[in-house]
C-alpha cells in the first residue's frame, strides 16, 4: 500500500470510526476476518466451529475480504473495510488471522476484544514487524497495532509472536493453534483422506509426494519458490508414486510452471486437508511444517537458497540445527531422499513438544473458554 493510498483509507476509517462509535457494542456479536482468502479456513474455521457449538445463538459475522492490488479491486476492498470498521465498533469479539486495517488505524472501544490468531502455526520464518530487513513506509508504522491478545501454538513462539505482532509478550497466550486440533482427531483426518481422493481419484492406490512450498517477497511483490525441476523429479520416480503440486493460495496460478505433475492442487485447497492424502512432503520454508510434524511422515527440505532466505525475510530456527526431515537442494536430492528412505521420525517428539506444545487437540475449546466463558445466562445461550 502506497503512502498516499494509505493516509486518504486510514482518514476514511477514522472518520467512519468516530461515526460508529456512537453506536451500542452488541454482546452477543462475535466477527472473524480475513483479508487473505474468500472462504472460512483455517483457525477461523475451527474457532468458528468451537463457538458455535457451545454457544450457538450468538451474533456470528464472517467478514471474508481479500486484498487486491489493481485499483477497482482497491476501491471495492475498502468499501469492504468500512463494513469491517462498523462491525469492529460493535462488536464484543473480533477475531482476525491476518492484518487488517480498520484495527491499526485508531484503538477499538473498551468494550471490545481483537485478538489475532495468526493464519500459520509455530515461529519458523519472521514475520510482520519482525523481517530481518525492515519493512518499508507506510507499513512500518501502521501495521500490526492494537491487538489486545495473540494467540500462539507453543510457549516458544510467544516472544517472536510479540516483536512480528507488536504486542507486549504478557498478551500473547500459548493456547494452541486451532487449525491443529484436525491432527488429533482420526475421523476428520480419514474423512479429509477420503475427500482429497474423490477429488483426485488418480491418487488412489498410488505413494503421494507432494511439492508445497511457501512464497517469497511480500505484496504486489510476491512471488512463487525458485521452481523444482518436476520433470526430472518425476523421470526418477516409480510410476506408482504420484508427485502432486499445492501452490501458495495468495500466488498467481500462472506463475508457477505445471510440467512433470501428475496431479495440480487447486491452491485454495485446505493444506490440513491435503496432507491427510499425503505421504512425503516436499517443501522448504513454509510453516506447514510443524503440522505435518505431528503426523510423522517423512519430510524433505528443498534449501537451496537458504542463505538468501536468512537474510531477507530471516528465520527463528537454525535451518542446519535445529529442523527435522531431510534437506537437500535441487531435484535429485529429492529423488534420492525418496528412493533411499532416509527419513528418522526420532527427531520429531522433541521438536513437536517444544513448538506445538499448547495443541494438543483442544486449542479450539480453550480459546472458547478464554474469550466466551463469562457470557452470562440472561443473554439466552445455550452453553
Amino acid at each position: 500500500m502506497a503512502r498516499a493510498e494509505y493516509w486518504l483509507a486510514a482518514a476514511f476509517l477514522r472518520f467512519l470510526r468516530l461515526l460508529f462509535s456512537v453506536l451500542p457494542i452488541r454482546r452477543r456479536r462475535v466477527v472473524l476476518a480475513t483479508a487473505r482468502v474468500p472462504q472460512l479456513e483455517g483457525n477461523l474455521a475451527y474457532l468458528h466451529a468451537a463457538m458455535r457449538a457451545r454457544y450457538p445463538r450468538l451474533d456470528y459475522v464472517l467478514l471474508l475480504e481479500p486484498y487486491s492490488y489493481r485499483l477497482l479491486g482497491k476501491l471495492a476492498y475498502l468499501a469492504r473495510l468500512a463494513r469491517g470498521m462498523y462491525y469492529l465498533q460493535t462488536a464484543r469479539l473480533f477475531i482476525v488471522d491476518n492484518a487488517y486495517l480498520p484495527i491499526h488505524v485508531a484503538p477499538h472501544r473498551r468494550g471490545t476484544t481483537v485478538v489475532q490468531v495468526w493464519h500459520a502455526v509455530g515461529a519458523l520464518k519472521r514475520f510482520g514487524v519482525d523481517t530481518v530487513r525492515p519493512l518499508r513506509e507506510p507499513e512500518r508504522t501502521f501495521l500490526h497495532r492494537y491487538y489486545d491478545y495473540v494467540i500462539a501454538a507453543a510457549e516458544v513462539a510467544r516472544v517472536p509472536y510479540a516483536a512480528a505482532l507488536r504486542t507486549p509478550v504478557e498478551r500473547v497466550l500459548a493456547l494452541g493453534g486451532p487449525r491443529t486440533d484436525f491432527f488429533f482427531d482420526e475421523a476428520a483426518i480419514a474423512a479429509a483422506r477420503d475427500r482429497i481422493l474423490a477429488a483426485y481419484p488418480q491418487l488412489a492406490g498410488r505413494r503421494v509426494v507432494l511439492y508445497a512450498p511457501t512464497f517469497r517477497g511480500r505484496g504486489r511483490a510476491k512471488r512463487g519458490a525458485p521452481q523444482l525441476d518436476a520433470v526430472r523429479l518425476r523421470a526418477a520416480l516409480p510410476s506408482d508414486h504420484a508427485l502432486v503440486l499445492k501452490t501458495h493460495p495468495n500466488l498467481d496460478r500462472s506463475a508457477t510452471t505445471t510440467d512433470g505433475y501428475d496431479v495440480v492442487i487447486d491452491p485454495a485447497t485446505e493444506i490440513n486437508e491435503l496432507f491427510a492424502a499425503t505421504d512425503i512432503l516436499v517443501t522448504d520454508y513454509s510453516s506447514s511444517i510443524f503440522e505435518w510434524a505431528l503426523l510423522r511422515r517423512p519430510l524433505i527440505l528443498l534449501t537451496g537458497d537458504l542463505p538468501e532466505y536468512e537474510t531477507d525475510p530471516g528465520l527463528y530456527l537454525d535451518y542446519r540445527t535445529q529442523m527435522i526431515g531431510t534437506q537437500v537442494t535441487d531435484a535429485d536430492g529429492v529423488a534420492r531422499a525418496i528412493l533411499e528412505g532416509r527419513f528418522d521420525p526420532a527427531p520429531y517428539d522433541a521438536f513437536t513438544a517444544r513448538h506445538l506444545d499448547a495443541s494438543d487437540g483442544r486449542a479450539s475449546v480453550r480459546f472458547v473458554e478464554r474469550f466466551l466463558g463469562t457470557i452470562p445466562p440472561a443473554d439466552g445461550i445455550r452453553s
